[in-house]
């Protein structure tokens, strides 16, 4: 009986699905800190902190004094993720720092993003914003690089509906969008994130977090570290999951006290704390 039974088996496990019998890989986006969160040292330490805390990167980075920066952390086997950079909408065109078309020319052949803020002015309107976007976004495509646009509270672009309203009116295939979830908290403070995710898709490229509370309007109560705060980070990181989401995450630090080594560390290790509840 014992012999036709494994025979059996033998002769049927072809029927079994791929896909049943591995593991799917588990959701685990490159993570890295925002630059206005580490305030200590050199360059040369800060990459080496980073490093030993586990993160993947630093981002949201000024485009100053970039070479040596970058030479820095591709010694260490980290990335610069992204710049964070922008403009104002003036009645005689956009205004920005010629410094970001620099910075563009110098990140040429990486997967750098370009973080672009839109701020409002005299010229504001959403023909100004699309002139603008295509502007940075030319740049950008020369270098071969990606631009995402930064909901930021107060400017042009706040919520992540502008920000899909003027990507996709920019026709510009290297153009995208970012979720910001201190901002997001702060300007639609009533709105579900599962719809706002879900309105961005397929623009969706960058993500940034930070712990945060719920119904909270100070940005100390909107940016925390990832450990404080009662706003539901495993939540999030599931509906990015169920999105498909490839790109990277950030952790936004402005304005965070206290010691920012000890801030990054307790961040990362709620980070790595909230995938493994993912993952059961």
């Amino acid at each position: 009986m014992k012999e036709i039974v494994l025979s059996v088996v033998a002769m049927t496990w072809w029927l079994v699905p791929e896909t049943m019998a591995q593991d799917p890989a588990p959701f685990k986006p490159p993570f890295f800190a925002f630059e206005n969160g580490v305030h200590f040292g050199s360059t040369q330490e800060r990459a080496r902190v980073l490093k030993e805390l586990g993160y993947d990167g630093i981002g949201s980075a000024n485009p100053q004094n970039l070479p040596e920066r970058l030479q820095v952390y591709d010694a260490a086997g980290l990335k610069i993720y992204s710049l964070y950079v922008g403009g104002s909408l003036q009645a005689g065109g956009p205004k920005y720092d010629k410094v970001i078309s620099t910075a563009i020319e110098q990140l040429k052949g990486r997967d750098t993003v370009i973080e672009l803020f839109v701020q409002g002015g005299s010229g504001a309107s959403d023909t100004a914003a699309v002139a603008f976007v295509r502007d940075i976004a030319d740049q950008a495509k020369a270098s071969g690089l990606r631009v995402v646009l930064y909901p930021h509270t107060g400017f042009y672009i706040d919520t992540i509906g502008d920000a899909v309203r003027i990507a996709k009116a920019s026709d510009r295939e290297n153009v995208g969008v970012m979720f910001n979830l201190c901002h997001f908290l702060n300007v639609q403070p009533e709105a579900d994130f599962r719809a706002a995710l879900t309105q961005a898709k397929p623009y969706l490229w960058r993500v940034s977090v930070s712990g945060g509370k719920v119904g909270g309007k100070p940005w100390n109560e909107l940016i925390q570290t990832l450990d404080q705060g009662d706003f539901d980070q495993v939540a999030l990181l599931r509906e990015l999951r169920n999105h498909g989401f490839k790109g990277a995450v950030g952790l936004q630090c402005y304005g965070v006290g206290g010691d920012s080594r000890e801030n990054l560390k307790r961040s990362v290790q709620a980070w790595q704390k909230n995938l493994a509840e993912l993952s059961k």
